[in-house]
């Protein structure tokens, strides 16, 4: 399996706050282990949610007044009740959209790709439409050209994006299309592949992408809403109750809108406006229009995303030291003053900062920037996040809990697959792939950790990055190589980024994240105790039942039928 793979304590006292009687809407869970995540009080055996808010958590004599009238869930005894799962990094709308192109997922080789353009028959596009298509693996084809695309696409454009979303691969009809010929000079923050000839190939990385995209067409709104109705359905499946979309641009507001005025909105979804270089600080100013447009229930437009740069794999993370074998240290797609300005202003706005940073230079020129805004601005509660945190200079690691910076991390990442072995390690070398995603690190420092899954760049299901998170193993190979062990983390620790964290990290805290009385329903229930079970085999549990508001959004196999008091 590689990370690309898609999905596709003491018991607690009586809490009491509308009264009793019978209750119009109320839903009781009993019968299995309840772990709040609230350390007032770690555990219970039952909960009550009576008009979507958590009324009581405790024992079965501490929820009975609530019976009457409720729907009830009988639990298995080796259940396991938990706050819902909130995934702090998920481009929820963007790759559900995206994953109705053409799919190049499991294209492994020529073969594959020739079959995908056929299956997508193509023929019957309409004249002059291109050929969108996402999942094309950089190991698999590292040295993809457009020559290999017009094979089997002629004469009509085609872009294909890269799993990762930081390289795109275009055909020669695509790049005519976006005026790139072999003297066209690299944009600002990309880069346009060249072969030995000095000739575009094809292969364009970060900012070069705007280049062919900006002459893609608009989504229509069929595909987004029937993306986002999926994506929504998959996340729910898996207990996600709540996202952060890290990087949305109008339409994908726009979606998200259409679905909330249809009522089909189930996931609440604080979102970030993506800023470029080029924009600068204007960008703060867009970001805030937005956030007053779109504003509804489900929905709110809260901060800001930097990618201040690339990915290891292609050499375009930005590393303070050069990559082995090479006079490159990649380079950062913001100037350390722009990073500041745009930093500040955010701040001063009272938006929140959220930053990609892979290599360990990004991650120090975000956290200086942070640090300038706080020294421009004075501390307020502002919770800036970096996310991806993949390698970190040691000396950076206090800078997190120092600052109030969140790591928002991808732990389902932190495994030896061949984007580990093959394309990071060699371009880092042992001294520095010894620090590959810290996360033992950052939590040994205080820092506060942040669960997400970065889907579509791989599975949203939190058990597979909770697994993996505490083993740093592959999940198909438990016996196989440990990444890194020393910054593996506890089963608990997962769990806390995945809900106490993810809803902080989302200034939601006081609405979610625990269990606690007065919050909302918002609850996940699994088959299987994962806290008391080997770690490899937690993501082998299953969802027995979703709640969001205390109504049932999903419901598992094995889920018993709820009774009527």
């Amino acid at each position: 399996m590689t990370r690309f793979q898609r999905a596709g304590l003491l018991a607690a006292s009586f809490t009491l706050l509308l009264g009793s009687a019978a209750f119009a809407d109320t839903l009781v869970l009993r019968g299995a282990r309840v772990l709040t995540m609230d350390e007032a009080r770690p555990e219970a055996t039952a909960i009550a949610i009576v008009d979507g808010k958590i009324a009581a958590v405790g024992s079965d004599a501490d929820i009975a007044s609530y019976l009457a009238g409720a729907t009830v869930y009988d639990l298995p005894a080796g259940a396991l009740v938990l706050p819902g799962f909130q995934d702090g990094h998920n481009h929820l709308i963007w790759s559900a959209t995206e994953a109705l192109d053409v799919s190049f997922w499991d294209a492994t080789s020529k073969e594959d790709v020739a079959q995908a353009i056929e299956d997508a028959d193509i023929d019957s596009l309409p004249e002059g439409a291109w050929i969108r298509g996402a999942g094309w693996d950089i190991a698999a084809f590292p040295d993809a050209t457009a020559a290999m695309l017009d094979e089997f696409t002629g004469d009509r454009p085609a872009y294909i994006s890269s799993v990762d979303g930081h390289s795109g691969w275009a055909n020669t009809a695509a790049l005519r299309a976006a005026g790139i010929i072999d003297t066209t000079k690299d944009p600002e923050g990309g880069r346009i592949e060249r072969d030995g000839s000095g000739r575009a190939s094809g292969l364009l990385r970060e900012s070069a992408m705007d280049m062919v995209k900006a002459f893609l067409p608009d989504y229509p709104d069929e595909q987004v809403d029937g993306g986002l109705e999926s994506a929504q359905a998959e996340a729910l499946s898996y207990g996600v109750t709540a996202i952060i979309d890290p990087s949305v641009e109008e339409w994908m507001l726009k979606g998200y809108q259409r679905a909330e005025a249809a009522g089909t909105l189930q996931l609440r979804v604080k979102a970030a406006v993506k800023i470029e270089a080029p924009e600068g600080v204007a960008g703060v100013t867009r970001a805030l229009d937005l956030a007053g447009r779109y504003a509804s229930p489900h929905l709110e437009v809260n901060a800001v995303k930097l990618f201040v740069d690339g990915v290891i794999e292609t050499g375009t993370a930005a590393l303070l030291e050069a990559y082995v074998g090479s006079n490159s240290t990649g380079e950062l797609l913001f100037t350390p003053k722009q990073l500041d300005e745009i930093a500040t202003a955010a701040d001063k706005a009272g938006l929140q900062l959220h930053a990609h940073a892979i290599g360990d230079w990004a991650v120090r020129a975000t956290l200086d920037a942070y640090e300038a805004a706080q020294k421009a601005n004075g501390v307020r509660d502002s919770r800036h996040q970096i996310t991806h945190v993949q390698l970190v200079n040691e000396a950076d690691v206090p800078r997190f809990k120092g600052l109030g910076v969140l790591a928002n991390i991808q732990a389902l990442w932190a495994y030896p697959d061949t984007y580990i072995t093959d394309l990071t390690e060699p371009k880092l070398g042992p001294a520095r792939s010894e620090w590959l995603y810290p996360f033992g690190a950052l939590k040994g420092a205080g820092a506060t950790l942040v669960g997400s899954s970065d889907w579509s760049v791989s599975s949203m299901n939190p058990l597979e990055a909770i697994q993996i998170g505490v083993t740093r193993q592959d999940m198909e190979d438990p016996d196989g190589r440990v990444l890194t062990p020393q910054h593996r983390l506890e089963v608990m620790d997962m769990l806390k980024a995945y809900t106490v964290n993810s809803a902080y990290a989302a200034f939601d805290e006081t609405e979610s994240g625990t269990l606690t009385a007065g919050k909302r329903g918002d609850v996940v229930v699994l088959d299987t105790d994962i806290t008391k079970i080997a770690p490899t085999e937690i993501a082998g549990a299953q969802v027995l039942i979703t709640l969001i508001d205390g109504k049932p959004v999903h419901e598992g196999e094995g889920l018993p039928k709820p009774t009527a008091q």
